[in-house]
């Protein structure tokens, strides 16, 4: 059975303008020549990702919506020669005519009618798809995954993570937190924060500002052991650190930092824990300004201010895989990011700070 082309009007696009390899166009092949398969993979044959199986459909769809092969190159702009080999392979790939040829008028076969109304549904999806990303594109949407430091990063992060998610509720957070630096690419995570200086790699950094540490102890610490005169002082107090038993600290107009060993009796990678024991009298610790500024504010603690060599200031930063194309949900959340820490009391670093 055939159907008769009944002068589809001429539309101003192709229903599937992007399906087609666009190589093809821009530099025909030979008259008689099959156009290589473009391939993802290894497999070429059947249903390995074979991109070559959508070349012609966007063709065929304009021979049938526009009534003839030269309406449908005007419209492809390229050759009627070109349009009519691509629908012949198409057909041949098919393995059933789909287009009856004369010279006066084309009419579809049962088949191609067929064929033809599961091109016009995969146009559709392919142009909502299209839609839906460039949308996505626009506003920030869908899932983000985010990975944070369990030492101070989840307390520093909080705050802004939550007022992100209540501005835009249209993107769905996760957050993972951890002692340790997440693989981004092998774990899929869109953004992590890290600090000072990072490790050459193939992700992406963006500053997002900065935040001092400061040595602090009880009021009676202080009064029973006195404060440290310099960081060689250390070495007579109980240090209360991480388990790799240094600190480091800002050199006014010095690019490096001092990195001065320490040792104590109380050692955690949880800054809720190093927190507990100062506040406890246990020893001094270094912690982030804003993670201490209720029990300073309380008078628990009291910061060693006096001693410039005394603090620490590092430089925070976004970290995300490279892509061309950013997401607007990481995009948006990074630019919201900046602002809100820049915001933050503590954002200054010190005078004579070095980056």
């Amino acid at each position: 059975m055939t159907v008769a082309i009944f002068g589809h009007p001429p539309l101003a696009g192709c229903a599937l303008r992007c399906l087609a390899a666009p190589a093809d166009r821009a530099h025909q092949a030979p008259a008689g020549a099959h156009p290589p398969a473009a391939t993802v993979g290894n497999k070429t044959n059947g249903r390995a990702c074979n991109v070559g199986r959508w070349e012609g459909i966007e063709e065929y769809i304009c021979v049938v919506e526009s009534g003839s092969f030269t309406a449908a190159a005007e419209q492809l702009g390229v050759s009627k020669s070109y349009v009519s080999k691509q629908v012949s392979l198409l057909e041949d790939r098919m393995g059933v005519r789909l287009l009856q040829r004369t010279t006066r008028r084309l009419t579809l076969t049962e088949s191609g009618s067929t064929f033809f109304a599961y091109c016009k549904d995969m146009a559709a999806q392919f142009d909502q798809a299209e839609s839906t990303l460039s949308d996505m594109q626009q506003r920030p949407k869908g899932r983000l995954r985010l990975a944070l430091n369990s030492r101070y990063g989840t307390q520093y992060m909080a705050a802004a993570v939550a007022r992100f998610s209540r501005k835009y509720p249209e993107v769905s957070v996760e957050v993972h937190s951890s002692f340790q630096d997440v693989d981004l690419l092998a774990e899929n995570y869109d953004l992590t924060v890290r600090y000072d200086k990072l490790e050459d790699s193939s992700l992406v950094a963006r500053r997002l500002g900065g935040h001092s540490l400061s040595l602090c102890a009880t009021p009676e610490y202080w009064q029973e052991h006195g404060q440290p005169q310099t960081p060689e002082d250390l070495a007579n107090h109980n240090c209360l650190t991480t388990t790799d038993r240094f600190w480091l600290f800002n050199a006014p107009g010095d690019r490096d930092l001092a990195k001065v060993k320490v040792s104590g009796n109380w050692i955690s990678e949880d800054g809720a824990n190093l927190l507990a024991a100062a506040k406890a009298s246990i020893g001094i610790a270094q912690l982030p300004d804003f993670f201490i500024e209720d029990a300073v504010a309380q008078g628990k603690l009291v910061k060693l201010e006096d001693q410039p060599w005394s603090r620490y200031y590092r430089v925070a930063w976004a970290v995300y895989p490279n892509t061309r194309h950013l997401s607007a949900k990481v995009r948006y959340f990074i630019d919201f990011l900046v602002m809100y820490l820049k915001d933050l009391p503590d954002e200054l670093p010190p005078e004579g700070f070095v980056e």
